[in-house]
């Protein structure tokens, strides 16, 4: 909860505050009329029961409830028995009920439902696909349909997804706007989108249904696009994945249906998992090997080596493989450094205690790039170069692609950054040593035997 307009301490200037909100509503009436009154028109109403004439506005804008993410009406009634007190016989009509009407509300909240989690998102689903519906009957033909958003949960943009087709909608664009403070109580303790995704619509249009691959082609094609785009505006993170949602259904929402390769429908949840190996894709650029290696790099491009919230992992932990407890399998390997409610990144001096670290016939390639680190780190140049000989990472592409993008990702006063700069500064050097030692192994003796 926070102090909002009613509510407001009249007697400080703090932010937030009575004068404070007062000084900014002004300034927004100086700019936005020019001068000039501009009549405005508020109604209390039902979203799926305007009082509007059928196609009589440009463009409808909604900022719809984000799904279980709080009981907007059960925090409201803390306010509203003693405003029904104070102010009720001014505003009769507002205040008719005891408490403040729930049944209506367009949330998923379980407890709206007996603790039943599948009878209230069908109820989310419903309730958004009417105010859909009506904002569409009241829009002009070629008008324009925007709703923010701010939710990470694959559940709640099923949910909006699901809403705007039912009413004849389809989503063509996202654009992530930074409106969040990094010091809000609730970026403080969780791992809360600091943009929220302003969601254009339009009518829906659908064509026939095409096949699954053309649909997932044109998918990783607008998502990488997409990625470089809110990448150039500075998104980083959850944020920068859940931006690229709207773009992948935009495709989606131009046909009919589509159809796996077994006949059956592509789901929603399918389409955003789609969106997330898209997006991991596009970031991790042309490095591609293990899933615990491109989580690696892909965590170090959106975050670096900086502390981030652990509830809010799991988005990035999941597009880094594809087994359900991925979270888990890439914690247990070391690759999180997990403290109370936060996580970062586990750079070389977190994980050289480990246990026969690059050792595996077949290691995940964080780990055979940790090992001669940790090898340059303790001087021991003949151990590295052997090592590299033996497993071939002389002249391994994806080996050296990984050093580099962790040299160009992360932060340059870390001891990590340093020993990943000399090792690829002494790359040439140490191709060299690997061949020399490879030719004196096979160099012919004595005893060699033949003519």
């Amino acid at each position: 909860m926070r102090w909002d307009y009613p509510e407001a301490n009249p007697f400080s200037g703090v932010t937030g505050g009575f004068l404070n909100q007062l000084d900014w509503i002004k300034a927004y009436l100086a700019r936005e009329s020019n001068g000039a009154a501009v009549p405005g028109c508020v109604s209390r109403v039902d979203g799926a029961a305007l009082r509007l004439e059928d196609g009589s506005v440009d463009t409808t804008v909604t900022d719809p409830l984000y799904c279980d993410e709080a009981a907007y009406t059960d925090l409201s009634d803390f306010f509203y028995v003693w405003l029904k007190r104070a102010i009720g016989d001014l505003v009769l009509e507002a205040m008719a009920t005891p408490l403040t009407p729930k049944t209506d509300e367009a949330t998923a909240l379980k407890h709206r439902h007996g603790g039943d989690g599948a009878a209230a998102d069908p109820h989310l689903t419903d309730k958004l696909a009417q105010d859909f519906a009506e904002a569409r009957r009241l829009t002009k033909p070629n008008g324009l349909y925007s709703h923010v958003f701010a939710h990470q949960e694959t559940q709640a943009w099923a949910a909006l997804i699901r809403s705007p087709f039912a009413a004849g909608l389809t989503i063509d664009a996202t654009w992530p706007i930074e409106m969040e403070m990094a010091n809000r109580p609730r970026a403080q303790k969780s791992a809360g989108l600091r943009t929220s995704i302003t969601v254009i619509c339009h009518p829906r249009v659908v064509g026939s249904a095409p096949a699954f691959r053309q649909v997932r082609n044109e998918i990783e094609q607008i998502v990488q696009e997409s990625v470089k785009l809110f990448w150039s505006y500075g998104f980083r993170g959850a944020d920068l994945i859940v931006a690229c949602y709207g773009p992948a259904v935009g495709v989606f929402g131009k046909y009919e249906r589509v159809e796996k390769a077994d006949g059956t429908p592509l789901g929603i949840p399918e389409l955003l998992d789609l969106a997330n190996q898209a997006a991991r894709d596009a970031i991790a650029g042309e490095f591609r090997r293990d899933h615990l290696s491109t989580l690696y790099y892909v965590w170090a491009n959106l975050y670096g080596a900086a502390e981030q919230a652990w509830d809010g992992a799991r988005l990035v932990v999941q597009i880094g493989g594809a087994e359900e407890n991925a979270m888990e399998v890439a914690r247990g390997h070391g690759i999180f450094i997990v403290n109370g409610s936060k996580c970062r990144l586990a750079l070389l001096e977190d994980r050289a205690g480990r246990r026969g670290l690059g050792i595996d016939p077949t290691p995940p390639l964080i780990d055979a790039l940790h090992r001669p680190m940790l090898l340059w780190k303790e001087e021991k140049r003949g151990e590295l170069v052997a090592y590299l000989a033996e497993r071939d990472l002389l002249e391994d592409g994806p080996f050296w692609k990984l050093a580099q993008a962790l040299f160009e990702v992360l932060p340059r006063d870390l001891e990590y950054w340093k020993l990943v700069s000399a090792l690829l500064g002494e790359r040439p050097t140490l191709r060299a040593e690997g061949k020399r030692m490879a030719a004196a192994d096979r160099k012919p003796t004595l005893f060699d035997g033949g003519g």
